[in-house]
């Protein structure tokens, strides 16, 4: 290969061990790598010029091709119970309900080793906690394994790829004679974790509650110990990078260790161990994130440049870190941390270096403000995809607020390290600790003042392909790397800004469809009439509902609740906290009057704070639709009593579009749905297809083309399918979400996954 060739060979190279990693993970046989690496290596060995640097790229795809099929196909045990024993090495997060989870390593399955992470969940109150259950700790207990579930929802979050980037392939679910010991076999992992912990109740003992919590946050990554609404407050104003542990954290503890080493003197070669071993510590005491590893990876190879004299290229950096990271663990690619942080480095590799040359000061003071405006415009451009894709929300004072907020987290974080390094030292340690309280209380009000204005958040349609061909423009008029004249960087900025916008846009909606989410044994769907939106119950608080309302944004016309279990009503708090406004909430006869969890009541306390109309349907209530109605069958305001199980008056309805009838069942039991019996093409079956409802008669008088049910397991869905007398049943435990499309007199069901339905209809009229 020529030295140009050479020079350029990293890009390329990265682009197709991406593309290779995307094969891999897309296919379960290992069959494409293994049959292609010997005439990839063949080719490698005997070709020269253009033909070697061909074949460099082809074994970049092979590699990607081998680790992505390794990293998403794991071979796994049975599902089934276990007695699990295993070191505690994460964080014990606490839920909704007492519900807590953690990861466990150095795992063992009936005494067998299990090769990976472990995510355990179960249910404890505060006081079933055994004594030294905390991070670090060793437990014993039987459980039942499952495997992670993938996306079953229209963008809906993978959490099986979640678990995939943490190194953990399997789950755990319960406590059945839980047993909680010191650990018998060492575990980095473990100790590490214990590390944290620890240091963390240090911090909120020296510094207080809120102030050591941050300090654990920023320091340590304990991102729990700060409070949902901060972590929302710092998200609307597009700095939510100063919660994360990751390249902004790691760049001011190497700027204090860069002053420190001035200070002392050092020799570069010195200072450039020093680095190395000072990142390694820091890596495992925030647990070997990757965010860390990626930011001390770019670090070190930049610092080692300088120091040596070599030269640096900072594309080139950036895609050598790249694909170390990839190989090492190939399902970072689909994460959202690992994107962002690449595409801000990006942003500021090509982008920056363009913005500083466009600096009209001549001040020390005044360029240094402009560098640090075009730095953090790059960084902002570079992550603009992303961040619309992901949280379709638009901070319009980040680029101003970005600026003085790092500076003042720069502060509150070197501020915060001295106060680590002296917590054996009570005495030297009061007045940091003080200072590190002070700033940080700073912070953390001047953003919760700041983000609860209004209008500082442009609420935006998801980003789309369409999104991608408008940037490309934009940063052709704005990266380093192309030379274009000024008027072709003016038109080429105006034509992308508006191609941009313009992709973000909602666009009126001409069909109708009814869609049934995949949230397990829970109920959350959606009833879209041209640009009518209801939302029929909200699942539990996973995000699922509330996400694709964002997405797609839309606002709810009105909400309605079938009752207030809270696998029907608990998602409220994810429409609350994604501030997707409830306009209108309807509620069965006599629903607050049941038993329902404090929980749920406390919500409903809240959206009337907010203003939320509630009204009340009972039997004979129409609400009107563009292309039908919804009729309420059930309960009847009259027949209501209190204090009973919420079930038994949840409300039954018939919705009506284009000619065809849904009769939407809620949870109601068999000793009450005779009463809102009536005949419908469709069933959305009662209570997840339990035992209890959907009785024979009650079948009979509805006497549906098919059946809908919302459940968590294929068993379920199997039970269920057995007693239908052959009536075509479609699962969300199989099929994820289902929409349901209706035209006139006709409707068409269209799963999201691919698995066929046994006896499933597609088309009914």
């Amino acid at each position: 290969m020529t030295a140009r060739q050479r020079a350029w060979l990293l890009p390329p190279s990265v682009l197709f061990l991406i593309l290779g990693i995307l094969i891999g993970r897309s296919t379960a046989s290992p069959l494409f790598p293994l049959l292609a690496c010997l005439p990839v290596l063949a080719g490698l060995l005997i070709s020269r010029g253009w033909f070697r640097f061909a074949s460099c790229m082809a074994l970049c795809l092979v590699l990607g091709a081998a680790a992505g099929q390794a990293a998403w196909h794991p071979v796994l045990p049975a599902e089934g119970d276990y007695e699990v024993r295993g070191i505690v090495s994460d964080e014990i997060r606490s839920g909704n309900y007492s519900r807590r989870s953690t990861v466990l390593t150095g795992v063992t399955l009936n005494g067998r080793p299990f090769s990976s992470g472990v995510f355990w969940s179960c249910y404890m109150d505060d006081e079933e906690l055994p004594d030294g259950f905390a991070p670090g700790c060793e437990v014993s207990f039987r459980a039942s394994l499952y495997y992670p579930a993938g996306a079953d929802n229209p963008d809906g979050y993978d959490f099986r790829e979640e678990l995939l980037r943490r190194g953990v392939t399997a789950c755990v679910y319960g406590k059945d004679s839980l047993v909680v010991s010191a650990p018998s076999v060492f575990s980095f992992a473990g100790i590490t974790a214990s590390w944290r912990s620890r240091l963390s109740g240090s911090l909120i003992e020296c510094m207080g509650e809120e102030a050591g919590g941050y300090t654990a946050a920023l320091l340590l990554g304990q991102r729990s110990m700060i409070p949902s609404e901060d972590r929302a407050a710092f998200a609307r104003l597009g700095v939510a990078h100063i919660l994360s542990v990751s390249g902004f954290h790691t760049g001011v503890l190497i700027l204090m260790l860069s002053g420190l080493f001035r200070i002392l003197s050092l020799r570069p070669r010195v200072r450039l161990m020093l680095y190395a071993v000072t990142l390694l510590i820091y890596c495992a005491l925030c647990g070997m994130s990757q965010p860390v590893i990626r930011a001390s990876l770019l670090l070190l190879l930049s610092l080692g440049g300088k120091l040596l004299n070599r030269p640096r290229v900072s594309l080139h950096l950036l895609c050598a870190v790249m694909f170390v990271m990839l190989l090492w663990s190939p399902a970072q690619l689909t994460g959202i941390s690992f994107q962002l942080s690449f595409c801000a480095v990006l942003g500021i590799a090509l982008i920056m270096p363009y913005l500083d040359g466009l600096n009209p000061f001549r001040g020390k003071v005044a360029s240094y403000l402009w560098s640090c405006l075009a730095l953090a415009a790059s960084a902002e451009l570079g992550v603009l995809l992303p961040v619309l894709y992901y949280y379709q929300k638009l901070p319009l004072l980040s680029l101003l607020i970005n600026v003085p907020a790092s500076l003042l987290a720069s502060a509150v974080i070197a501020v915060d390290w001295v106060v680590l390094l002296l917590l054996t030292v009570p005495y030297l340690c009061a007045l940091p600790a003080d200072a590190a309280a002070f700033l940080t209380g700073l912070m953390v009000r001047s953003v919760r003042a700041v983000s609860a204005l209004p209008g500082i958040t442009l609420w935006t349609h998801a980003s789309t392909i369409w999104t991608l061909l408008g940037m490309i423009p934009v940063w052709y008029a704005l990266s380093s790397l192309f030379r274009p004249s000024m008027r072709r960087r003016i038109l080429c900025l105006a034509a992308g800004t508006a191609a941009v916008c313009l992709s973000l846009v909602s666009w009126p909606h001409y069909g109708t469809e009814y869609m049934q989410f995949s949230v397990g044994n829970a109920d959350a769907a959606v009833i879209w009439d041209q640009d009518t939106v209801f939302v029929m119950d909200t699942g539990t608080d996973d995000g699922v509902l509330s996400g694709f309302l964002r997405r797609n944004r839309l606002t709810p016309d009105a909400v309605i609740l079938t009752h207030l279990h809270t696998d029907h009503a608990g998602g409220l708090q994810s429409l609350l906290d994604d501030e997707i406004p409830v306009r209108v909430l309807y509620l069965p006869a006599g629903a607050e009057e049941q038993e329902i969890h404090e929980d749920i009541r406390l919500l409903l306390e809240k959206l009337r704070a907010s203003g939320t109309d509630f009204r009340i349907l009972s039997r004979g209530d129409t609400l009107p639709l563009p292309s039908g109605s919804v009729t309420v069958l059930w309960p009847e305001s009259n027949r209501v009593r209190a204090r009973q199980d919420a079930n038994n008056y949840s409300l039954v309805s018939r919705l009506t579009l284009h000619g065809v009838t849904l009769l939407q069942a809620g949870d109601i039991s068999g000793d009450y749905e005779s009463y809102a019996a009536a005949p419908a093409d469709l069933l959305k079956a009662s209570h997840h297809g339990s035992y209890f409802s959907t009785s024979a008669g009650f079948l009979s008088a509805v006497d549906p083309q098919a059946i809908l049910l919302s459940c968590g397991r294929i068993s379920r869905h199997e039970d269920f399918s057995a007693r239908t007398n052959g009536i075509p049943v479609w699962s969300t435990a199989r099929s994820g979400t289902l929409t349901i499309r209706f035209s006139e007199n006709t409707f068409t069901v269209i799963p999201y996954l691919s698995q066929s339905e046994p006896g499933g209809l597609t088309d009914g009229s």
